[in-house]
This record gives structure tokens, sequence and C-alpha cells, in this order.
């Protein structure tokens, strides 16, 4: 009894050792020091590869991810993502900076100063998983028109397909979203996939979805004719087909194409094995929609191909639109736009350096449009949007490492002084 009583401790003693060294690795120099490598390689490698891939991929594929695959030296080589670095450079410096150090009032600067660096890496955090971002565009007022006015923007890389409802007098009553995170994901040649809601009296069948179909010139270099389209093997939709062609680096310039089939609910989880229509979906934006109109018994329908959009809790209205040209020239030096907040009446002048900010978000301007307009035609601006929770937390974050650090070298200051006044002291009592 007593030898087993004596092997369960030691057991114990193994087991608290091994915990033990599990904690003093993820507290310690050696794994901050391994961190802070695969971070300086991660963003050399992830800045190189914009040139090939473009910002989004390569910020989606390096910064973004747990796991990626490098070739270094023509050898496939497994790392770690900025993402799954970063979670552990905050374990570690909780770990080993907050919870492990010794903790005096005597030394407060650096427990101030890691504290700010924790906050800003959990700014990083908040701003990836709950940022929205997107554009608004605005026509300028023109005569009699109504000033335009919205409170939607759009999201420039991310596509999604709305399903509308009509009611008698041609009003959207309805609106079901068939979101990116579900045309996501990789699409094989002949691969479909079928959208069901209990909300929509027929069943949605999405087929040979394609990421795009234009060149960089915004041409459809992907849209062919009923003979191309044959010649290939393409199905053809009233007379047209569609075939994949190189994605675009700047991915706002992507255009999205797919088929899709309508099947009417004949049961609870049946429907019907015949198609009541069948249409080719092209990408459309938010200034020319394009949807698909079709009748389900005595109710009227849309399935748009669009630019995933969200909801401010706002609206805006174009009140003027300024533009200066480079002298001689059709190419804008400046623009800048007046808007009005329409249910306060607040008025703000929004230019390249001097965004809106309200209610979380912030207005930029971005852009105006349409390209190549001439005098008289009417324009439009284009306003980036972001919403950020976090927005001001690297800066705040940076004021608290700020605060630490000086604590910290004015303590070595007087501790330094200190030091030098007793050695002085010292001397002079020798002589």
């Amino acid at each position: 009894m007593a030898d087993t009583e004596s092997d369960i401790h030691k057991g114990s003693r193994k087991r608290k050792s091994l915990l033990a060294k599990l904690y003093d690795f993820f507290s310690g120099y050696l794994l901050a020091v391994i961190l802070l490598t695969f971070l300086l390689a991660l963003t050399y490698f992830g800045t190189m590869a914009q040139v090939e891939l473009g910002l989004y991929e390569a910020s989606e594929k390096y910064f973004e991810s747990f796991f990626l695959t490098e070739n270094i030296a023509g050898v496939p080589v497994l790392l770690p993502g900025v993402y799954l670095v970063s979670a552990l450079l905050f374990l570690n410096l909780t770990l080993g900076a907050i919870v492990r150090v010794r903790k005096s009032w005597r030394r407060p600067g650096m427990l101030i100063a890691h504290s700010g660096i924790l906050y800003i890496l959990f700014a990083g955090f908040v701003a990836f998983h709950y940022t929205k971002e997107g554009n608004m565009l605005l026509y300028e007022p023109n005569g009699s028109d109504v000033r335009h006015q919205s409170d939607e923007i759009y999201n420039l890389t991310n596509w999604s397909i709305e399903v509308t409802k009509y009611d008698s007098n041609g009003k959207r009553e309805f609106i079901h979203v068939i979101g990116p995170d579900q045309l996501g994901g990789d699409w094989e040649a002949g691969s479909t996939r079928t959208y069901v809601n209990s909300d929509i009296p027929f069943q949605i069948k999405v087929s040979g979805y394609l990421r795009n179909i234009a060149n960089g010139k915004g041409q459809l270099a992907g849209l062919l004719s009923e003979k191309g389209a044959k010649d290939k093997g393409v199905r053809i939709i009233e007379g047209y087909g569609v075939e994949a062609v190189p994605t675009n680096k700047s991915m706002e310039f992507n255009l999205p194409a797919t088929y899709i089939d309508i099947f009417s609910r004949v049961g609870t989880n049946k429907f019907d094995s015949e198609s009541i229509s069948s249409a080719l979906l092209i990408g459309s934006g938010p200034l020319s929609p394009k949807p698909f109109t079709f009748s389900d018994g005595d109710e009227k329908w849309s399935v748009d191909l669009t630019r995933q959009r969200y909801t401010l809790p706002f609206a805006i209205e174009l009140e003027n639109f300024q533009k200066e040209d480079h002298p001689g020239t059709m190419r804008a030096r400046e623009y800048s736009s007046d808007v009005i907040k329409i249910d306060t009446g607040r008025k703000v002048h929004i230019s390249m350096n001097k965004p809106m900010r309200d209610a979380g978000y912030t207005l930029y301007q971005a852009s105006w449009g349409p390209e190549g307009a001439r005098p008289g035609d009417r324009l439009y601006t284009s306003l980036a949007v972001s919403y950020n929770p976090a927005d001001q937390w690297p800066k705040y974050g940076t004021y608290v490492i700020a605060i630490g650090m000086t604590i910290h070298f004015v303590q070595k200051l007087f501790s330094y002084l200190k030091r030098s006044n007793r050695s002085r002291r010292r001397e002079e009592d020798s002589q």
C-alpha cells in the first residue's frame, strides 16, 4: 500500500513537472524570439507576394491564416500564419510579462508597457473579426432631381446572391441573401450547390460559379457567344455561356458569373424535378443592377448576383461634389464631397485627408466617376466606409506603451544618478 501511494506521488510530481515545463516554454524568451522571427519572415514573404498575388490574396494567405505553405528554395515548407503567430505572442506576453514577472511598485514601467502591447494585439483581433468595409456611391444633385441619398454600403471584394420578392406595387417585400461564405470555397468543374429557405417557395440550384469573367479593362473576356460556348462545351442560356479568366490582382475588379435553376416547392421538403426557370447571372454593381426576374405562381421574384451590402444606422445625402482637374487635362487633382446626415441635418465636408466620423463609422473620400466623364456629365462620388470598433485602440495602446517606457527610463535615470552620487561620496570620503 505504501509503495502504491509512493508511486502515485511520483506520478503527480512528473505531471506537475511536465506542466511546469510547458508553462516555462510558453512564457519564456525562447518562444518570444521564435515568434518574432516568424513574424519578420512572414511580413517579408507577404510583402513580396503582393507583386504576384495582389494585396487581397496576399493578405488572406499570409496575414489572416493559421497555416500556409511557402516555397523556399523550391521546397514547400509549412509555416504558421500571422494570425496564429499573433495569438501565440499574445499568450507568451500574457504569461511571461504579466503573470510570471515579479511585480513591484518600484518597477511599474515595463508592466505598463507590456500591457500596451497586449492591448494593441487585442485591437488587431477585434479589428479582424468585427470590421465592416465597403463603398457608398452617391450621385451629385442634378437640376430638379431629388438629391441622391443612401444608407447602404457595398463590399468591393465579396459577392452574394439576393433573392427578392415584390408586392403588387412592385415594391421590395422580402429579401434573402446567399452570402459570400456560402459562395466561397472551391468550385470544381461541374459542381453545384443547392439553397433552400423556409420563406422561399422554391429551390435555387447554383452551378458553374466563376470568380471572374472580366479582364483588367473591365471587358467581359469570359462571356462566350453561342458558337464559342458550343465549341468549348459550355452551357448556353439565351445564346450565351461563360468561362473563367484569371483573377485580377485588384480583387475589386473581378466580376463573377454563375448559372441558376429554379425549382418549385411541391411539398414540405420536396421540389419539382423540372426547373421553372433558368438564368445566367453576371455580377452587377449598385448603380447598374441586373436582376433576373421570374414568377412562381402569382408571386413575382428576382435573383441578383451583386456585391455584398450592409445597412448603416444612418443615411447621408450628397449636397455638392467638387472636382478640380490638373491644368490642361481631365485628370482630377483634388475632389471632395459636401454631405448631410439625414436624421440630424449635420453638414460635413469630406475630402481625401478629412474623413467623416459618426456612430463608429468612418467615411473617407475614395474616388469619383464615371471614368472618362466629360464636362456636363452627371458625376458621382465614391466614399469608402469603414466600421472598426478598435479603430482608435492602437493609438491608445501606443500612449500606454509611451507612458510605461517613460516611467521605466525615468526610474533607471534616477537609479543611475543615485549610484553615481554614492560612488562620488565614497571617493570623497576615501580621500
